[in-house]
């Protein structure tokens, strides 16, 4: 066998293993959207089927009655205000700290890095309960800003962490240039510095959103006001005592990853971009 043929062997062995590992990735997806339209009698029956016999909406009919006293629109409006909230304030703060991190000489930064870096390691569920005690004490708990705050901080390490290199990659030329053309330090960042991170301050913004949105942990623990829950606590409440109504759940479910994924579809390049030229500078 050639070199040429070799290569072409090796070309389209790892596709189709590529092709192989996205399907076992994506039919979970597949299965929650189909069941979604299934009857319960199809749902339960011996022999599975991979495609609905005939599409039934009940379930999501069902989603967008009143719950408990509460639409699903409102729970839709928490779920909003939550991610946007976080999203918000931990790019902001992620992104001064990075440039701080970045531009300034300070001792043990690099111990401050590793911490950073160590607080990605550890579950959110350590959290949960001095953060609790904490929002005890300021008054907070059962407000959108328990679980904002917490869900901002906990996505603020890794947004510092993504953004640091871009403004590490920039040249401090620039800034003095445009301090001596009569630019002060926060005009000098805001026209010279944040232009060259907006792909890294993207792929943050939506790694926060993403987190924000999906959090369930957070918001079973802060929040005790039933009018103020987002909607994957909705989703957690499709599971009842005596049984799973599976294609309210997993119609529940795909209304909640919708959002994701035109987030994902409108900033896919942001995101890659952000992530890949990360990687490699600084």
């Amino acid at each position: 066998m050639s070199k040429y043929q070799t290569k072409q062997v090796k070309k389209y062995g790892c596709t189709v293993i590529a092709v192989l590992f996205t399907l076992v990735y994506l039919f979970p997806l597949y299965w929650m959207v189909i069941t979604s339209f299934k009857t319960k009698e199809e749902i339960f029956s011996a022999v599975p089927t991979f495609w609905p016999s005939h599409f039934s909406f009940d379930a999501y009919i069902t989603q967008f009655t009143v719950h408990d006293g509460i639409s699903m629109f409102s729970y839709l409006k928490n779920s909003m205000i939550i991610a946007v909230g976080a999203t918000l304030i931990s790019t902001v703060l992620a992104t001064f700290a990075a440039y701080g991190l970045a531009r300034y000489a300070m001792k043990r930064k690099q111990l401050l890095i590793l911490i950073l870096t160590v607080t990605q390691m550890l579950p959110m569920v350590m959290f949960l309960a001095p953060m609790l005690q904490t929002f005890n004490k300021l008054g907070i708990t059962g407000s959108y800003a328990s679980v904002i705050l917490f869900d901002a901080l906990f996505s603020i390490p890794m947004s510092i962490i993504i953004l640091r290199p871009y403004f590490t990659s920039v040249p401090k030329e620039l800034e003095e240039a445009a301090i001596v053309d009569g630019c002060n330090r926060f005009n000098c960042f805001y026209k010279v510095i944040l232009p060259n991170a907006y792909p890294g301050i993207f792929a943050c913004a939506s790694f926060a959103f993403m987190a924000a949105w999906g959090d369930l942990m957070a918001s079973m623990t802060f929040l005790t006001d039933g009018d103020k829950l987002p909607m994957t606590v909705m989703m957690y409440k499709s599971m009842g005592r005596y049984g799973v109504n599976w294609n309210s759940l997993m119609a529940t479910a795909t209304m909640v990853i919708i959002p994701i994924i035109v987030l994902f579809l409108i900033m896919r390049k942001s995101l890659v971009s952000g992530l890949t030229s990360g990687s490699v500078k600084g």
